[in-house]
């Protein structure tokens, strides 16, 4: 999320300068590959770059790739066969094959952004452009769709190129070629919205009429947030470490003392008892919790107010025996109970505030990617450790 948002600050910079520019994206990986599908790297007239597509073994060929597609204005597929033995010799080591779409974009191409008269929702979305609706998506950290043919097996109608942007709304911002290709696409993106940890991907789809068309379906949710109920010592490497993954971090607690800046750099601190939580914080759908007050009054309205929320993963630091006697008490109150975690973190044998901080994240991660939380060398493939998501 933090690469998109320097790779969109600098596309803004180059489009306010009239600079041309060039912009790649991994589009399809067989295999192992250091970066994944909806990676971007940005390359500008002089062959300078923003952002990685790689581990470093295919930079500085799809730069000189970007210069040829901003010359001749026409966006190229490009593969890498990573052979292993090859990038083991060169000491490159991500073997596989790598699909990068290298597209142009000028400098006037994104007027509707850099313009200070941007139009309003409210009106006709069918003149907007949506490579521009999805810079826009990126900069606000909404959840959106960009379905780009990537090629397809006629020159007509469906051209590589061709583009739909698809929010929640289910209102879509241009045309693919076909409105049986519309349709489809729009399905797609409509049923990634609605996942915890969506993946881009490409997609082969066949037609009706037997045509079939590659397009890359590129995700954006927003920031992933974690919010946790408690501010003492442990809690600080947990805050630290949550905002080097990326996640909004917000450290709740009633005691100035312990919820400053100064111990939870980079995070929100809200000021809080039990009977404010509900004015103060916004819990969604992509809201992670822990609860680590050390104080089981605390603890137990904090897990009262986190399990009416739609957080996707409540957690709550501690022995069983000591959550179980909140539960007991909050099934008193009627509080309806739904799935949570505890004891929480993954079983790495953590001692120190430091590791058991890393536990819970890796648990955290494992529950928004919906992996099992194993040991990859005891699966038959990395690719088979991924638990299936039915689209």
């Amino acid at each position: 999320m933090n690469e998109n948002k320097r790779i969109i600050d600098a596309l803004l910079k180059n489009a306010r300068e009239n600079q041309n520019m060039a912009l790649a994206t991994v589009v399809k990986v067989s295999g192992s590959a250091y970066k994944r599908e909806g990676s971007k790297m940005l390359i500008d007239k002089k062959g300078g770059t923003n952002g990685l597509i790689s581990g470093g073994c295919l930079e500085r060929d799809v730069a000189e790739v970007a210069l040829q597609v901003m010359e001749s204005g026409q966006p190229i597929l490009k593969r890498y066969d990573l052979d292993e033995d090859l990038v083991w010799g060169l000491g490159l080591g991500c073997p596989g094959i790598v699909d990068i779409y290298i597209e142009p974009i000028t400098g006037t191409a994104l007027d509707h952004l850099i313009s200070s008269e941007l139009q309003e929702p409210e009106q006709d979305i069918r003149r907007f452009d949506p490579f521009q609706e999805w810079i826009k998506c990126l900069q606000q950290e909404k959840v959106g769709v960009l379905a780009t043919i990537i090629k397809s097996s006629t020159s007509v109608d469906l051209l590589p190129g061709n583009r739909m942007f698809i929010t929640e709304n289910r209102n879509p911002v241009g045309q693919l070629g076909k409105d049986e290709l519309n349709q489809i696409a729009s399905e797609i993106a409509y049923q990634k919205i609605q996942q915890q940890s969506p993946k881009s991907e490409t997609r082969t789809i066949t037609l009706s009429n037997g045509e079939w068309v590659d397009i890359f379906i590129d995700v954006n949710v927003p920031v992933y947030e974690l919010v946790i109920f408690g501010a003492g010592h442990d809690a600080i490497p947990l805050s630290k470490f949550s905002l080097q993954l990326g996640f909004k971090t917000t450290v709740v607690d009633s005691r100035p003392a312990y919820a400053t800046t100064e111990r939870f750099p980079g995070a929100q601190i809200v000021l809080a008892d039990a009977d404010h939580y509900s004015k103060q914080l916004v819990i969604g759908p992509r809201t992670y919790i822990v609860i680590m007050n050390h104080h089981i009054e605390r603890d137990q309205a904090s897990l009262e107010f986190a399990l009416q929320t739609v957080s996707p993963y409540v957690g709550v630091l501690g022995p069983r025996s000591r959550c179980n006697k909140m539960l007991e008490a909050l099934q008193l109150k009627d509080v309806p109970l739904k799935q949570m975690y505890n004891p929480i973190g993954l079983d790495i044998g953590a001692e120190s505030s430091e590791e058991i901080a890393l536990s819970i994240l890796a648990e955290i991660l494992a529950v928004r990617n919906r992996h099992a939380g194993g040991f990859l060398s005891k699966r038959k493939g990395i690719e088979s450790s991924r638990i299936h998501q039915p689209i």
